[in-house]
């Protein structure tokens, strides 16, 4: 028994050493997966080899044909057990790869955190092939800078230092999107390629891209700095698989960041408005419930920012106390009227003054506006209170100290009205020169005027805070028409200007104050006399208004005249504002368009303007019928 295992083991030997001094010779790689293999084999042949020793025993026994099957037979058994090894050792291999791959994918879909990604690559890289030595670069479009995230030297992590794009080995597979292996005498491959050795030298060295379609993210490199053909072609495709998988990772962390960064930002920015505005600021959801307010908000309300932040506007407070809506004073139904008009587009926002009452009253201006995405569509509402406590102040100090001047300016010139009238009786029965009488009528005109200013600005000082009543009466509106029509007639005339007067058949009489309603018309019609070319048109027209909730009347002026600038028309109606662009045969007061809105205000109706430069005017009255 002993004879025949000497034997056997001496055929084994001589057996594996003929075929590893044969791969020695041939490949150094395939003797290295050979020599991994080995045992495997050995087992898989252990059972053949037994039979060796009896070879001699059929050759003297039963010749050489026997010899020859059976050595036929060996050899046959020998190569199935040798393939078997084989096979198994690359389904192993390749089970392994598929379970890194996974646990790779696993890990890569778990994070957005770079770090945490770079490090799982490096793990699942490691157990797959060697990489004690091992790097990541990052590329940067916007500064044409390489990054090295992960560096790993002799196992060990490493901190590399950023720089410019160069012309190595990591800037190739960064220009040409391709994955390199070089299996030995590195050096000689990088002068071959006509790049720079950069870093320290190797003997294999195995990189490839990370591609975020046709666009470089960066590069995963390996290398051996003393061995070479350390890696081949298989280590090649597992690690361009893996690479596939990490660049959609890396790409989402660099979103991530990116977005995370802005986001920081934005708030930053917002909670630096919120703590350093004067206004008070409060943004509520869809349903109402608050989001966010500021310091400021919770000052002019006396309610701390916790109990306002998460309560609903029309929910009684956790105290009892009444809702939001009441504090902030708004109706819940004025309130939902208000998103509506918001929600439809009928305005922008929606703006109205409240009083906080408390030791010193407060004057507050209440702004509603949506908060709308990118798409148009309304995410929530916004609440701006702005403290004008101080501008109705000055305001109202502005306004008594104008109606003081008035008063006082009125008694003068109604002194020097009469003093130039007496001084002209006087002078009737006496010669004099001409330029006299021309002196005196030149200064009786001013007089008037300014007598006239004032008298307008007393008016609206009367109508701005109500002490003008209106004196209602019902009015024929044909005949108020054409009486104004007619009390303008010589400027007209003056001016070859026709003035035309329509109104519907049947039109109802309208109450109102035919003094002040007399005046505004008057104003408006003066204007377009004013304004409209010699030989040009004016329309006086009335209408009733259709297709309206409450029944009212249009009353309207029609000029050809050149027209008013759309921004001048937002402040037309405002005092002591006139139309700059357009040039009239007399200079206006800037006090007659004033008159006519609150006039007409006063009489709980509307005036607007439609005009287009060069294609004439139109003010239009609406007044309620009553």
């Amino acid at each position: 028994m002993f004879p025949l295992a000497v034997l056997s083991l001496a055929y084994l030997i001589i057996n594996y050493l003929l075929v590893g001094l044969y791969l020695w010779a041939t490949d150094v790689a395939i003797l290295r997966r050979f020599l991994h293999t080995l045992l495997s084999s050995m087992a898989y042949e252990a059972g053949s080899s037994i039979f060796a020793p009896f070879v001699a025993m059929v050759y003297t026994r039963l010749g050489m044909s026997m010899v020859s099957l059976f050595a036929l037979s060996l050899i046959i058994w020998s190569l199935i057990s040798r393939n078997l090894a084989i096979s198994r050792g690359r389904l192993e291999r390749r089970v392994k790869e598929l379970g890194s791959l996974q646990a790779v994918g696993q890990a890569l879909s778990s994070s957005l955190d770079l770090d945490v990604i770079l490090q799982a690559i490096y793990q699942q890289v490691s157990s797959l092939m060697p990489a004690q030595s091992f790097y990541v670069a990052i590329y940067d479009h916007e500064t044409d800078e390489v990054t090295f995230p992960l560096a790993i030297e002799d196992g060990q992590p490493k901190r590399w230092k950023s720089r410019r794009m160069a012309n190595g080995l990591t800037e190739h597979i960064l220009r040409t999107r391709q994955p390199l292996l070089i299996e030995r005498a590195v050096s000689e491959k990088v002068k071959e390629l006509g790049l720079e050795m950069v870093g320290t030298n190797a003997e294999c060295w195995l990189g490839v891209p990370l591609l975020a379609g046709s666009e470089p993210l960066g590069m995963i490199a390996l290398q051996s700095p003393t061995t070479a053909e350390v890696y081949e072609t298989s280590h090649l495709e597992i690690l361009t698989t893996i690479a596939g998988q990490a660049s959609v990772a890396i790409q989402n962390a660099r979103l991530y960041a990116r977005t995370d960064e802005a986001l920081a930002r934005r708030v930053q920015e917002l909670d630096s408005i919120l703590r350093t505005t004067g206004d008070g600021i409060m943004l509520c959801d869809l349903s109402w419930r608050v989001l966010a307010v500021n310091s400021a908000l919770a000052e002019f309300f006396a309610i701390t920012q916790a109990e306002l932040k998460g309560s609903a506007l029309d929910a009684r407070r956790r105290d009892g106390s009444p809702a939001l809506l009441a504090t902030i004073r708004y109706r819940e139904d004025d309130l939902r009227a208000d998103c509506l008009s918001l929600s439809e587009g009928k305005a922008e926002a929606v703006k109205q003054s409240i009083v906080i009452p408390g030791q010193i009253e407060r004057h507050i201006e209440r702004t509603l506006a949506p908060v709308q995405n990118r798409r148009g569509a309304i995410n929530a509402w916004l609440f701006v209170f702005r403290d004008i406590t101080e501008e109705i102040k000055l305001s109202r100090l502005r306004e008594d100290m104008m109606h003081m001047l008035i008063h006082d300016l009125r008694s003068p010139l109604a002194m020097l009205s009469s003093s130039i009238s007496t001084i002209q009786d006087i002078m009737l029965d006496i010669e004099r020169p001409e330029d006299v009488d021309k002196l005196l009528d030149l200064a009786m005109k001013g007089s008037d005027r300014m007598m006239g200013l004032v008298n307008h600005l007393l008016d609206i000082n009367r109508l701005e805070s109500g002490d003008m009543p209106v004196q209602r009466a019902p009015v024929e509106v044909k005949s108020m028409l054409e009486g104004v029509a007619a009390e303008l007639s010589p400027l007209a005339a003056e001016a070859k200007i026709e003035v035309q007067i329509t109104v519907e058949p049947e039109m109802p009489d309208i109450c109102i104050d035919i003094q002040q309603m007399g005046r505004v018309l008057n104003n408006l019609l003066d204007n377009a006399i004013k304004f409209t070319p010699d030989g040009g048109r004016v329309c006086l027209w009335a209408r009733l208004a259709r297709q309206t909730s409450q029944p009212s009347i249009l009353i309207g002026v029609t000029d050809n005249g050149p027209g008013i600038p759309l921004e001048a028309q937002a402040r037309l109606f405002q005092k002591f504002q006139r139309v700059a662009s357009t040039k009239g045969r007399r200079l206006g007061t800037g006090l007659g368009l004033a008159y006519c809105k609150l006039a007409v205000e006063a009489h709980q109706g509307e005036i607007g303007v439609d005009s287009q430069e060069g294609k004439g005017s139109t003010f239009t009255i609406r007044l309620p019928l009553e």
